[in-house]
């Protein structure tokens, strides 16, 4: 199985999250995490050798982030990973191949509990693209805007991640 994890992130949970994530997933083949920027500097059509596209971002206003809600994220920590285009813009122009299955997770502020979701938002769309679920989306929780991840979400990721491969 060969998987690509991309990840927007501001502050560097959401890119651990990614990268627990592709650590679990390389124990059975051929992984790539990038940085949702890179990947899109890269152009808009998926490889067809991908069989698992993992796709991570934050909850910025109750979804996807947008350039105006980066740009604030910027004002409260800088520099941030994902300044310059985020998930919501490279799921816009992205190709992918019909079929391919994809997962979905964001990160979300423990307190207050607010509505909303970049995980569902994403998955909706690379569904529309032709992708097909492998697992529900799923949120991860952070200890405020730049607080990090609450205890116990990288053992958390693993274990989800470990759901994400097929068995044999």
């Amino acid at each position: 199985m060969r998987s690509l994890v991309v990840y927007e992130s501001m502050s560097g949970a959401t890119k651990a999250l990614a990268e627990e994530i592709a650590q679990r997933l390389g124990e059975v083949g051929p992984v790539r995490v990038v940085e949702v920027g890179a990947l899109a500097a890269e152009g808009p059509v998926l490889g067809a050798d991908v069989d698992l596209l993992v796709v991570g971002a934050p909850v910025h206003a109750f979804g996807m982030s947008r350039a105006s809600t980066r740009l604030e994220a910027t004002k409260e920590k800088s520099p941030v990973i994902s300044a310059t285009i985020g998930v919501r813009e490279w799921l816009e122009d992205l190709t992918i191949k019909s079929g391919l299955r994809c997962a979905t997770f964001d990160t979300k502020v423990l307190t207050p509990r607010l509505p909303g979701s970049a995980a569902k938002a994403i998955d909706k769309n690379l569904r529309s693209a032709g992708a097909v679920r492998a697992c529900p989306p799923r949120t991860f929780s952070v200890n405020g805007k730049s607080g990090g991840l609450v205890d116990g979400e990288l053992s958390a990721a693993r274990a989800w991640a470990g759901t994400l491969i097929p068995s044999s």
